[in-house]
């Protein structure tokens, strides 16, 4: 079959295709130029992201003392951090969760497991007897627990 030159495409779509493929084949390679130049200055400060994480650790743990603290799900090494308490006094419990911030490059415990316990906040004479009253706080530490003891005496 002899090609004649003649398409089964009117010949305004002919030329439309032909414009669309001229258009398309003068475009820079990706496409138009749609992008701003942009400057980055040195401020002179480096930029040090604060990185929040949450650990165990093992034993007692002083305010102002370092520990080695674990962190919580990753088992590849390094997987160990040495961390600053500047807020608990915190007796040894066994393994205890924790959470951790870094700052710059300083690592600082932020809190740690709290138990809710109740707490006598006051105490008064009613008919009947002594009334205690109760309230349910938040604890870091429920290790060593008291009694007081108050004596009775049979009233006439």
């Amino acid at each position: 079959m002899a090609d004649n030159g003649r398409y089964l495409i009117g010949e305004s779509l002919r030329e439309k295709l032909k414009s669309t493929i001229s258009k398309v084949d003068s475009l820079a390679p990706g496409g138009p130029v749609s992008r701003i130049p942009t400057i980055l200055e040195d401020s002179g400060q480096s930029y040090s992201p604060k990185v929040f994480r949450i650990c165990t650790f093992t034993g007692s743990w002083a305010i102002n003392a370092n520990k080695v603290v674990t962190f919580r799900g990753v088992t590849t090494t390094p997987n160990t951090v040495s961390v600053t308490n500047l807020t608990y006094e915190l007796p040894s419990q066994g393994t205890m969760p924790c959470s951790i911030g870094k700052d710059g490059t300083a690592w600082y415990l932020i809190g740690v497991k709290h138990t809710t316990v109740e707490v006598i906040t006051n105490v008064t004479l009613g008919t009947a007897g002594l009334v205690f009253t109760k309230t349910l706080v938040q604890v870091v530490s429920t290790a060593t627990e008291s009694q007081v003891t108050i004596g009775t005496t049979a009233c006439a």
